[in-house]
Formats: structure tokens, sequence, C-alpha cells
């Protein structure tokens, strides 16, 4: 038994651990975190009408942020214990992917019986409202289309063409579709410029400029969130007792979901059989997460060098 001094300025006494917990004693450890009761917000005033973030409000975003923090460390401890994410099982999944598939179906041909019954109503009354309601549904068997095809690509793997999956294919068919939507706004700014009065050009043309550049982003490389990072580090870290340093960790888009590099310091003596079992599990841990498509491990044995595959500046 140790006396320790807490935050408060008050001893406390600290157990020493049994031999089933010391092998955790190398671990990372939030458990002493507690998130404090949430206190009612005073009446706000004007400002709180127009947007203006106040001193309580940046604080009680800051301390949000913390308690995502923790949930992730906690989402993360989860994995590293029981080596699977809690959710659903793979029946349930799959019993979930079976629906999913009957409900597309049965809005397609939804989507294809309006879609005629608008066309014949186009011909027979000539209405120009009728016809853009007729339009509009083509759009929704366009995208339907898409969404089919994509999925069915992804569903259809070819290790010889596509060695590494065909997950990409989501983000290019919402690209292409987002093109067309796009491009179907801006020629009826230019053809109805009287419509521009209200907004639904306008509002067609951004939400899908919007998907678009998202998209672009996901096909770029572009690095994860800071967040999520952290929580990569913090599963890194207590992945194995022998990790000394982690050097790297990076994570950015490709398609859909992330790649991930990590570079972790091991001990220069440690046995290479010994070194490549904790790089594998480690990949085949962050594997498991549903962001990520793949993980790279790389070893070493000190962290001094220049990091690898640094950029070069022109």
């Amino acid at each position: 038994m140790v006396d320790l001094m807490n935050p408060n300025g008050e001893d406390t006494e600290l157990l020493l651990m049994g031999p089933g917990e010391s092998e955790r004693s190398w671990r990372l450890n939030f458990d002493g975190f507690r998130r404090s009761e949430p206190k009612e917000k005073p009446p706000r005033g004007l400002h709180d009408c127009l947007g203006v973030l106040g001193t309580e409000d940046c604080v009680a975003e800051y301390y949000q942020q913390q308690v995502e923090m923790l949930e992730g460390f906690t989402e993360m401890d989860a994995l590293a214990e029981r080596g699977f994410l809690p959710g659903m099982s793979k029946e349930e999944r799959e019993k979930t992917a079976r629906s999913e598939t009957l409900a597309i179906r049965i809005s397609n041909f939804a989507n294809m019986a309006l879609f005629a019954a608008k066309v014949y109503a186009s011909v027979r009354s000539g209405s120009l409202a009728i016809l853009a309601s007729t339009l509009d549904s083509l759009l929704d068997l366009l995208s339907g289309f898409i969404l089919w095809f994509t999925a069915f690509s992804m569903q259809t793997p070819n290790p010889y063409q596509y060695p590494i999956g065909k997950k990409r294919m989501q983000p290019l068919g919402i690209l292409v579709f987002a093109s067309v939507m796009a491009t179907l706004g801006l020629q009826i700014i230019l053809e109805s410029v009287r419509t521009l009065l209200s907004d639904l050009a306008l509002y067609t043309i951004r939400t899908w400029s919007a998907t678009v550049l998202e998209n672009v982003n996901s096909l770029v490389g572009r690095t994860a969130a800071p967040e999520y990072l952290q929580k990569l580090t913090y599963l890194c870290w207590n992945h194995h007792k022998a990790i000394r340093h982690i050097d790297t960790v990076r994570a950015y888009t490709f398609g859909s979901h992330y790649f991930v590099e990590v570079d972790i310091v091991l001990p220069s003596d440690m046995p290479l059989r010994e070194a490549h079992d904790i790089g594998e599990s480690l990949q085949e841990k962050l594997e498991q997460l549903p962001e990520i498509e793949r993980a790279f491990v790389h070893l070493d044995y000190e962290f001094t060098h220049r990091p690898e595959h640094a950029q070069a500046h022109s």
C-alpha cells in the first residue's frame, strides 16, 4: 500500500496490484476519469439567437470533446481485450443486408412503375410540371441503378485485376451521379433564369457540388481527423508492453475507407519471430476497425531517423 497525493491535495492510498493486474500496468488507463454531472444552463440572450458562442459554450464544447475522446479510448480497450468490436453478429449483419437488398429492389420497381405512369401522363397532357416530375423520377432510377451497380461490383471481387478489392467503387459511383446532378442543375440555371427567384436549382447545385468535393477528398488521400488519430495511437500503445515508442501514426482516405501506416519501436535485441508476431497482430487488430481497409505496421528499433517516405519540397 502506497500513499499518494490526489489533485485536490488530499492523501489517498494505492493498493498494490496482484499478479494478474500487473500484466496490464504498462497500459494507459483512463478508468479514473469520470464525466461530471451536467449543470443546467442559464437562460441565454440575444447572442444565443445570433449563433455567437459565449465563454460557457466554449468550455462546454471543450469538455464534450474530452468525453468523446474517452469514449473512443474505451472502444479501443474493448477491441484490445475482446479481439473484436461490440455490435451485431455476422448472422445479424447478413439478415440486415438481405433486408436492405429487398428494400432497394422494391424501391426500384416502384420507381419504374411511377416513371412509366408519368411518361404516359406527360405525353397525354403536355404539362411542363408533369414533365419536370418525370425527369425527377428518371434521376431516381439513375441513382438506384448506380447504387446497385456499385454494390454488385464491390460484391464480385477479382483478385487478379483488383488485388486490394473494389470498395472504392462506391465513392466513384456517387461522384458520377453527383456530377450528373450538378450538370443538370447548371442546365436549369442557363435555360430558366426566371426560376432563379426560387432556390430549387441553386440548392441542388450547392448540395451536389459539396458532395462532389467530399468524394474528391476521399480519393486524393486526405488525412483522418485528429480525434481518430488519437484513437489509433491509443490502440497501438496498448497493444503490447514491449512497444517502447510510437514513431508515426498516419490514416488517410483511399476511397470510402482509410489506409493506416504505423511505425512502432521495439527493443533492438528482440527476436525476429516475436517482433513479427507483435506487428502482425497489431495489423490485424487495426484492420478490424470498420473505417480501415488496410493497415501497414513498420517495425523499428530507434526513432531518431528521418520519417520514411518524406515528401520532397520543391
